[in-house]
């Protein structure tokens, strides 16, 4: 049989496309074999310190997405979390994904699988999470946890005092504040303090977060907190002709100095939590996570919550992060899908929503901090999560307890202010140095 040009034009057309369909499917060419197959069954397991009906919603929506995906959220005990994760990952039994705290990064990131580039690129993130996140997750470039939301320092205050005292709003900056405690500090004809106006100056042992405001109040001052390559601590040094961590350190502790204008506290005072709960405090700073624990100590106590205070010449807000988010780890058989249920989780709007709204918690994803700056409960700790900092701390526990013991060193005279510094800088250093 004889074609004609047009004919035989056809056939060969016809002809090349069956060729390289047959190409595809057998994987000779690469491209579409996998749309032809089954997608892989694979079971996650997720680690973590909360609650499963936090995520409950969101594992039965990303199960129904991507139906090959069995998740399993084991919920482990907070105090012994870390140490139980360390264990098991270390005995190749630990989680394909865990909760992972923002200051752990220094110290286990040799424990995670980071976000390939095609899943999400740095330039996302930045567009998405606020500065702090790339801080403490991605510093070097690569991302290797995302937030479930961001918590900051803020200051609590009791409005039936500040009303009874005549003070109409919350303090703004550390000056205005300062200038309340004579105001709302009540004393004895001992002049022993009966009402505290703030638990501010104290250590660990009668402030709690007491480690985290005097670090706050360093990264207010514009202190240089470790050297740029990570091997000591630097929050004593001199920056430019100044001593920032220095008048932070005298900043914080003389509200404790019973012969100063402001004393206000001593670490003899009741703890902090209860001492606000009972009314014998006018203030205090903490997170929003804390709010739960007062309320459940005096249900009826009539308190507020406003943006921590800022140094009234300071050109911007510093505020102080403390958050939990998810990552991968190197434990996972299937960390591309890890970090594909880790996005879902975090990454997308509904999903992260869907948590906050169970969980109580701020917001981290700048799309829903500015639908919650507003937010009579949330407002005030979602609009300082964009300003929000921290540092490179080894080990956060340990680097609390230095901090607490040099507080305490300073207000009970065992050491002046900068012989304090000095000592726990040395410390510091040591850990890091330790555990490089």
């Amino acid at each position: 049989m004889n074609f004609t040009r047009s004919q035989l034009i056809i056939l060969g057309s016809v002809g090349a496309v069956l060729l390289f369909i047959i190409l595809l499917v057998t994987g000779i060419i690469p491209g579409l074999r996998n749309s032809f197959e089954k997608p892989p069954e694979i079971t996650l397991t997720v680690w973590g310190i909360e609650d499963r009906a936090f995520f409950q919603e969101n594992l039965v929506g990303y199960q129904t997405l991507r139906p090959n995906v069995q998740v399993n959220y084991e919920e482990l005990d907070a105090d012994n979390y870390e140490g139980d994760l360390i264990n098991a990952l270390a005995s190749g039994k630990g989680p394909d994904i865990m909760m992972f705290h923002n200051s752990w990064l220094p110290k286990h990131f040799n424990k995670l699988v980071p976000v390939s580039d095609l899943q999400m690129k740095l330039k996302t993130l930045q567009e998405v999470f606020p500065t702090v996140i790339e801080q403490d997750f991605a510093p070097d470039g690569k991302i290797y946890a995302l937030p479930l939301y961001i918590d900051t320092l803020a200051l609590f205050y009791n409005q039936d005092i500040f009303d009874r005292n005549g003070v109409a709003v919350a303090p703004k900056d550390w000056l205005d504040f300062q200038n309340l405690i004579p105001k709302l500090r009540q004393k004895d004809a001992s002049s022993k303090i009966t009402k505290a106006a703030a638990a501010i100056g104290g250590s660990e042992k009668s402030i709690d977060k007491a480690s985290d405001l005097l670090m706050l109040l360093m990264l207010q001052a514009g202190t240089k907190m470790t050297d740029s390559e990570f091997s000591s601590a630097t929050f004593g040094q001199n920056v430019a002709g100044l001593l920032p961590g220095l008048d932070a350190m005298n900043f914080y502790s003389k509200f404790t100095k019973a012969d100063n204008t402001y004393y206000t506290w001593n670490d003899n005072f009741k703890y902090s939590l209860d001492a606000f709960s009972s009314g014998d405090s006018a203030m205090i700073f903490n997170y929003a996570s804390s709010k739960t624990a007062i309320k459940n100590k005096n249900p009826f106590l009539n308190f507020k919550v406003s943006q921590m205070p800022q140094p009234k010449s300071g050109e911007k807000a510093v505020n102080y992060a403390d958050y939990w988010g998810l990552s991968a780890t190197n434990n996972s058989k299937s960390p591309d899908w890890a970090w594909d249920l880790i996005l879902y989780l975090t990454a997308n709007d509904t999903s992260a929503e869907n948590y906050l709204k169970v969980s109580n918690r701020p917001p981290a994803l700048r799309t829903l901090i500015q639908k919650y700056s507003d937010h009579p409960e949330l407002g005030v700790f979602a609009k300082q999560a964009l300003t929000a900092r921290s540092w490179p701390q080894i080990d956060k526990k340990s680097i609390s307890v230095i901090f607490s013991e040099m507080i305490q060193s300073v207000i009970n005279g065992n050491l002046d202010a900068a012989a304090a510094i000095s000592q726990a800088e040395r410390q510091v250093t040591e850990l890091m140095r330790a555990r490089r």
